[in-house]
């Protein structure tokens, strides 16, 4: 319940036993494209994990085949919250890759992996990008960085999924001007 929300207070306050609620589900454009041939690389940062989980998950109960490696950027081993999970799938899914990147690891994370942008770790893995399908979930400066240089390694842009974490202020600022 959030104080003051209207959807909230009126499901907490004022919705009545038996009411009918009706729902639009999203309509959003972040989804698997299962139609296509060509192998995915999914880049996420920090909780942009979640919905790239989601779309895996999905892949994996359909038995999708193509090559998929998830590259996921956090600051530091504490930013990946089920690291387990992407190990897991690598371990059970013969077409599936994980490469975690931290961008800012401490020397407790005694950390052996990748580091820097995870822009830039794809990139250093996949230099020519004109054969790939890429799903991109995270904060707006990562998206844009991605989306900026992959094109600029043949990426074109209708091979390119994101899901940019974008706050109502931010999208109402971007509305008005």
């Amino acid at each position: 319940h959030v104080d003051g929300g209207e959807y909230t207070d009126y499901i907490f306050n004022e919705m009545k036993q038996k009411e009918i609620l009706r729902i639009e589900a999203p309509l959003g454009t972040f989804f698997l494209r299962e139609n296509s041939e060509r192998p995915i690389i999914m880049m996420c940062g920090g909780t942009g994990f979640a919905p790239v989980k989601g779309i895996l998950e999905h892949a994996f109960h359909i038995g999708f085949d193509r090559p998929i490696h998830l590259f996921w950027g956090a600051r530091g081993t504490q930013d990946l919250y089920l690291p387990e999970l992407p190990k897991q799938w690598n371990d059970d899914h013969p077409n599936f890759q994980f490469t975690p990147v931290l961008s800012e690891p401490v020397p407790e994370d005694d950390w052996k992996g990748e580091t820097g942008y995870v822009h830039k770790a794809v990139l250093a893995k996949y230099p020519a990008l004109s054969g790939y399908d890429v799903y991109m979930c995270g904060s707006p400066a990562m998206i844009e960085a991605g989306k900026k240089e992959f094109m600029e390694h043949g990426l074109p842009e209708d091979q390119m999924f994101s899901d940019s974490f974008e706050f109502n202020s931010q999208l109402d600022s971007v509305k008005a001007g």
